[in-house]
């Protein structure tokens, strides 16, 4: 079944998914997590989730410029998603672009100050704090 660009598939199918491909990062098995996440994306092409398990698999492979471009079209998708705030500023930071990360760090908690991001957020925002420019 078809509405708009989605298909009609049971919530618990998708998090069953999810976690499957989550369980596929994890173990190092990345083409399996990329194929499922992939599935999803396909599944739900207007939400931002699958997204931004693509760009978790694409950091772990070190393929920082892909996963960049995963959490732009997560906010492209969803420009209120303060994990994908919080994912690109993760990416920003391994690219040592401390100054990106920071305007997205503070962007995540404005969104959300006190939801599942914050933490990471504030704590990021602690690391970049440390981190000396470069001159």
């Amino acid at each position: 079944m078809l509405k708009g660009k989605e298909l009609q598939v049971p919530v618990k199918d998708v998090k069953l998914m999810l976690e499957v491909g989550c369980v596929y990062r994890y173990a190092g098995r990345f083409r399996e997590a990329r194929d499922i996440f992939q599935g999803v994306r396909a599944m739900l092409p207007t939400h931002e989730v699958a997204d931004l398990a693509l760009a978790g698999v694409s950091m772990d492979e070190g393929k920082l410029d892909e996963a960049e471009a995963y959490c732009r079209h997560a906010l492209e998708l969803n420009r209120v998603s303060a994990a994908a705030y919080a994912q690109l500023a993760e990416i920003q930071l391994l690219k040592n672009n401390s100054a990106g990360a920071r305007q997205s760090l503070q962007k995540s908690m404005e969104i959300s100050p006190s939801g599942p991001a914050a933490t990471l957020s504030r704590t990021l925002l602690r690391l970049t704090s440390m981190i000396v420019p470069k001159s």
